[in-house]
């Protein structure tokens, strides 16, 4: 059975600084709570961070996922896959960003398949949390550094 996530959020900044600060999976562990550990470990092609790009992302002490980018349009659109480390299959992770008035607001929905029957809630309610977490992060330091620039 199919279980799944979503969160939305609205920032002031452009598509194109959250976009540029999500792509950069490696500078993750810079500012991304929950997250100690981030890198490229295989580049796309032709763009380093879009299609074909996998980073692995750790947090806690003993969480590492890899995640391999299916398909980059930025600054609008990023989809993913996790090739290694959740306890689900067939994972499927989409951000959309769409340009508004008075911003950006952000869209970013995951589905999968939990491995373990009966546990999809529990792995969607931590990823909703986590992703949320990351999100609101992303924005705070897309907004100080629009604040810090200008």
């Amino acid at each position: 059975m199919t279980s799944g996530f979503r969160v939305e959020a609205m920032t002031s900044v452009t598509p194109e600084r959250i976009y540029n600060l999500l792509a950069d999976a490696p500078a993750w562990k810079n500012w991304a709570p929950l997250v100690s550990y981030s890198e490229l470990i295989r580049q796309g092609t032709p763009d380093p961070l879009g299609a074909g790009a996998i980073r692995r992302i750790g947090g806690l002490g003993f969480l590492r996922v890899d995640e391999e980018i299916l398909e980059a349009r930025p600054p609008y659109y990023q989809r993913y896959t996790a090739v290694r480390g959740l306890p689900a299959s067939h994972y499927r992770g989409e951000v959309h960003l769409d340009s508004v008035d008075s911003g950006t607001r952000l869209i970013w929905t995951g589905s999968f398949e939990p491995r373990i029957p009966a546990s999809g809630w529990l792995l969607a309610t931590s990823l909703r949390l986590a992703i949320r977490a990351i999100v609101t992060h992303a924005i705070a330091v897309a907004e100080r550094d629009v604040r810090t620039d200008g």
